[in-house]
């Protein structure tokens, strides 16, 4: 049985023809989109925007974003990481200043010793996001998926507000980039 390559698109401020992959793949200038990503995590939410944006042509054709020009990519993060939060227990404003004495006890209370633990909320933690304070489950990477797409987010938001282009490349075979 043949395997299936997994095909990526790079997407940096780097062109990676004109200045290399070594350059267009350092840390803080790149995202890499995993096309025909079969699980819905946060890599497939990524994926899922930019082919909202250049549909059919995602991985197909290259494409050259001036700076200042991608804010409505960046727009469809935060809608989408909005959306994902729905879902997430946010932190009642009150106990912004004790937010280790909510999780730990006011939180602890929402479920009974078996769920608490079986269900492994003790692994649960609190980070802000969007100028709001959240409680994430990290047990499991498909409960974090809400956290890691705010990764993504932030990621994607700092390289457009860095003022630098962006590269959009074609798909690549993800196992001839020697990542």
């Amino acid at each position: 049985m043949e395997e299936k390559k997994t095909f990526i698109v790079l997407v940096s401020t780097k062109n990676y023809k004109t200045e290399g992959m070594k350059v267009a793949t350092a840390p803080q200038v790149f995202r890499v989109l995993l096309l025909n990503r079969p699980i819905k995590d946060q890599a497939y939410l990524e994926t899922e925007i930019f082919k909202s944006f250049f549909g059919e042509d995602l991985g197909k054709k290259e494409f050259f974003l001036e700076a200042g020009s991608y804010g409505n990519i960046v727009e469809a993060y935060e809608k989408k990481l909005r959306t994902l939060l729905e879902d997430e227990h946010k932190v009642p404003k009150e106990y912004y200043d004790k937010l280790d004495e909510y999780r730990k006890v006011n939180y602890r209370n929402l479920f009974t010793d078996e769920d608490y633990f079986h269900d492994a909320h003790r692994y649960d933690e609190v980070h802000e996001v969007l100028g709001e304070n959240y409680i994430f489950r990290m047990r499991h990477s498909l409960w974090r998926v809400a956290y890691e797409f705010n990764n993504c987010y932030l990621y994607i938001k700092r390289l457009f507000d860095s003022g630098e282009p962006l590269y959009i490349s074609t798909a690549m075979p993800f196992d001839d980039l020697g990542f």
